[in-house]
């Protein structure tokens, strides 16, 4: 493993908040904006879809579960997109059309199953567009030893929206009906937009320019949109790293469709209560993500098993004692495996490549995510509707195992390697500051995902 510099000019790994790009706090800002509206309709869909079209509690998943393939395709052209276009109107722009889409919802989402369907799909391909580019330009902004934090900084931001958003759907939602919530995510998904538009620089200009001759050769063109797909998949870590990203997606997803259900269905809550319950998973992360990204800057691997493991030990919990307090209390613990997760998956992304790469690299691991999105919801409603008991028990194991295989990748490679700087650097771009030993197996010297 290769050491440190000891030169005295470079930054210690572990950054300070003036460390940071002023354009990490401008995503950040416009992430709390987002989510303390869009994140109410991603927990009330399900209710609309339960109470108001009296579908069984299976149906929900599978038609919940039936729009992520198209997520993972839109992933995959957005990350190679972001890497050959640049990031700032792919992380600009989709707000502003979600925005059209969620009023759209409020006005017609009782038209009509599929037609209720076809504009949650628009909405789907819009977040999926936005994400991979998001994610990249906080790779290119931000210092290896910074990502962590800046990744954790993000998350609390837009936690701070969600600490809101599904306590106030709720109440909202006992008064004018469950579709208010679309009007919320309709006024802030476009305030989103407005603040990136006002304030967001360009990070990467990408490797395609306008007057490329290539972009008259449609042949040429066509295999360099397939090499930008194909290339992360040779990555061997990678690709173990997203087989494990599957399994932990698998039963984190639990906490999205199959428990709002749970919560309503079986413990018969109000959806003021419903709304409380996500709301503390918000409070949590606003009172803890920024010390747990500090602390967990070091055997990164080891940290996603302790944070799988959590989510086991939550999943146990509400196995055993179901009921409101209980229910906050297994939230509490669910968000600090959160806590420790989320942002160390992204950190460990923006270190696997180079710019050139990075979108590409978060668009093929969002195909592992995505998958097992689309199959989390059917599965854990399938469960569910056998009966409770068999809902949480059998994910409490998947994170068992998964956590035996972040220790056991671990064991093999000790602490992450990360990317050294190369000629496609932009200008100014901060370099890695601690790079370390490049892995067997792997492709290059480069080793390294709430609610919409």
């Amino acid at each position: 493993m290769a050491r440190a510099s000891a030169d005295p000019q470079v930054r210690p790994a572990k950054g300070t908040f003036r460390d940071l790009d002023p354009r990490v706090y401008v995503l950040s800002v416009a992430a709390l904006v987002r989510s303390s509206g869009r994140s109410a309709s991603w927990i009330f869909l399900p209710l609309i879809l339960y109470l108001g079209y009296g579908l069984p509690l299976l149906y929900v998943g599978l038609l919940i579960s039936a729009l992520v393939p198209l997520s993972v395709v839109v992933n995959l052209l957005g990350g190679v997109s972001a890497d050959r276009y640049g990031r700032r109107m792919l992380a600009m722009l989709p707000p502003f059309g979600s925005a059209v889409a969620f009023l759209a919802l409020y006005v017609y989402w009782h038209s009509g199953l599929g037609f209720l369907m076809a504009l949650w799909a628009v909405v789907v391909v819009l977040i999926n567009l936005q994400q991979p580019a998001q994610n990249a330009m906080l790779g290119d902004i931000t210092r290896t030893g910074d990502r962590t934090l800046a990744f954790g900084i993000q998350r609390v931001f837009s936690n701070a929206g969600f600490a809101l958003a599904p306590a106030l759907g709720g109440i909202l939602a006992g008064v004018y009906g469950l579709s208010i919530v679309f009007v919320m995510s309709a006024i802030t998904s476009a305030g989103e937009g407005i603040i990136l538009l006002g304030f967001l620089t360009e990070s990467y200009g990408g490797t395609e320019r306008p007057s490329s001759p290539e972009r008259a050769r449609a042949p040429e063109a066509a295999a360099k949109w397939s090499s930008g797909i194909r290339y992360p998949f040779s990555d061997r870590f990678l690709l173990s790293f997203g087989l494990l990203g599957f399994g932990l997606t698998l039963a984190t997803q639990q906490f999205g469709t199959p428990l709002s259900l749970f919560l309503e269905s079986v413990q018969h809550l109000p959806y003021s209560q419903i709304g409380l319950v996500y709301s503390l998973n918000g409070v949590v992360v606003v009172l803890l993500q920024i010390p747990i990204s500090w602390a967990v800057q070091r055997r990164r691997l080891l940290w996603m098993a302790v944070g799988t493991l959590l989510y086991g030990a939550s999943f146990l919990a509400l196995d055993v004692s179901p009921g409101f307090l209980p229910d906050l209390g297994a939230i509490t613990i669910l968000t600090v495996g959160e806590d420790i997760t989320s942002p160390l998956q992204n950190a460990v992304l923006s270190g696997l490549s180079g710019p050139s790469r990075r979108g590409s690299y978060f668009g093929a691991y969002n195909v592992f995510t995505s998958t097992a999105q689309a199959i989390a919801p059917s599965l854990g409603t399938l469960l569910l509707s056998i009966g409770y008991p068999f809902l949480w028990l059998p994910f409490a194991f998947v994170t068992v195992l998964v956590a035996g295989g972040y220790s056991w990748m671990y064991r093999r490679q000790g602490d992450l390697r990360e990317a050294p700087p190369g000629p496609e650097e932009p200008p100014g771009t901060p370099s890695p500051v601690t790079p370390t030993a490049a892995v067997t197996g792997g492709k290059h010297a480069g080793f390294g995902h709430s609610g919409p």
